[in-house]
């Protein structure tokens, strides 16, 4: 595994990410980001947890959106505690 942690990735779409959590689960990757402007000097409102996949040959990134999946992984690296998980859960599984 490379660390990437305090490293800037730009997408194919130009946007810019600054990665400050790294995690492996079930021997994926995953990259807890902030977005950054286009001349990186400040931080955008925007939190996104990147996957690590390879597609034809490449290494490429894929957006997380399974609400279980960001939740482990927030819960994996220290950015929420145990609590505010079970009630988390608790209302995705009412919800559903």
């Amino acid at each position: 595994m490379i660390n990437r942690i305090n490293q800037i990735m730009e997408l194919a779409n130009g946007k810019k990410y600054l990665i400050f959590k790294q995690a492996i689960y079930k021997n994926q990757n995953y990259y807890i980001s902030v977005r950054i402007t286009d001349d990186e000097e400040d931080i955008l409102d925007e939190l996104v947890v990147f996957k690590d996949v390879v597609y034809k040959d490449q290494d490429c990134m894929q957006k997380v959106e399974d609400p279980n999946l960001l939740t482990l992984i927030f819960k994996y690296v220290g950015l929420v505690n145990e609590e505010d998980v079970k009630k988390e859960l608790e209302s995705i599984e009412q919800n559903q």
